[in-house]
């Protein structure tokens, strides 16, 4: 299916709200574009579409003036006059200051956005990012870590060995996890000196190993959110900063869910299903969080030589994890 049909459809959910009648977040328009991605057929995306129609919740209800609605009108605006590359240019510097819980959405959606060149898309995804930004601090210590030594250490430090946190759903929880003194004292910061694409190579190792020794939702996010960075790595007059930023966003979320330590991985079968046998179940599946990730991992696992990156097997084995999961 070309790019202008995916464009009809996400062009079709203009009025939609990012929060569902149910108060979940509005998954739809990044799942029809990673259907796309995963090569389904235009009348699955209609089909998953009309399946979702009864929960999105129109922005007609939205009232107050400067939340989503009024961003997304403003940065479609700002498209329209300068051009996509020179307001994500002007824009992202100040918008990924603000990651803590918009490390997820907001990025994955601008990400489709961007990596579709659907501009209505794109200004939704700027809008998430602005309507719920929250600046995230740097790490101050002056000692660095690579990403699975620093959960270690948050796992096996005293640090937080006390603290109870309290929230229950998942984007408060973080909310609390960075709000709390012991947890910003804890976190180490990423190893920087590697440079940027060897610290994000060494988050997504991570992540991917911490989602296949939990198949957790918040780890599956990680995943899904380090593809989101690399999409829009090329507009990312600093990527270092970011880094650290979404490291902080990336060590609640490992915090939010237990610290988990050690991570041992979950089994699988060996050999594991061939991605086109994961991409064809993803397309099938009713659920969101499958259909996203099965697309990030195959989209991540061609980018990197398996003979130099331990990346694509993981990758290759956390779809293969989601899409087991999802059919027993």
């Amino acid at each position: 299916m070309p790019n202008d049909a995916l464009l009809l459809r996400l062009n079709a959910l203009r009025g939609d709200d990012p929060s569902l009648t149910n108060g979940n977040s509005n998954h739809l328009p990044m799942v029809l574009a990673a259907l796309h991605a995963l090569g389904a057929a235009p009348a699955r995306l209609d089909a998953y579409a009309e399946a979702q129609r009864g929960l999105i919740r129109p922005l007609a209800v939205q009232t107050p003036a400067g939340g989503f609605a009024a961003s997304w009108a403003d940065f479609e605006a700002q498209i329209a006059a300068d051009g996509r590359d020179a307001v994500l240019r002007r824009e992202l510097p100040h918008l990924l200051e603000g990651l803590v819980t918009a490390a997820f959405h907001g990025l994955i959606r601008l990400a489709y956005g961007v990596r579709f060149g659907v501009d209505v898309e794109t200004a939704a995804g700027l809008a998430v990012l602005s309507a719920f930004r929250r600046e995230t601090p740097l790490p101050t210590a002056a000692g660095s870590t690579g990403a699975a030594e620093g959960l270690r250490s948050l796992s096996q430090g005293t640090a937080l060995a006390n603290v109870v946190f309290e929230r229950p759903m998942i984007m408060g929880r973080l909310a609390e996890v960075l709000a709390h003194p012991a947890f910003l004292a804890a976190v180490p910061p990423l190893r920087i000196e590697k440079g940027a694409a060897r610290a994000w190579h060494s988050l997504a190792v991570t992540a991917a190993r911490l989602y296949r020794a939990t198949g957790d939702f918040t780890a599956l996010h990680l995943v899904t959110g380090l593809h989101a960075l690399r999409v829009l790595w090329p507009w990312m007059a600093a990527p270092e900063p970011v880094l650290q930023r979404y490291w902080l966003a990336f060590c609640a979320a490992y915090v939010a869910i237990g610290r988990p330590w050690p991570m041992s991985l979950r089994p699988l079968p060996d050999p594991l299903p061939p991605w086109a046998a994961l991409r064809a179940a993803a397309i099938a599946s009713s659920d969101d969080h499958v259909i996203k990730l099965v697309d990030s991992c195959d989209a991540l696992a061609r980018d990197f030589d398996p003979d130099t990156s331990e990346l694509p097997g993981l990758l290759h084995a956390c779809a293969a994890q989601v899409v087991t999961a999802d059919t027993h």
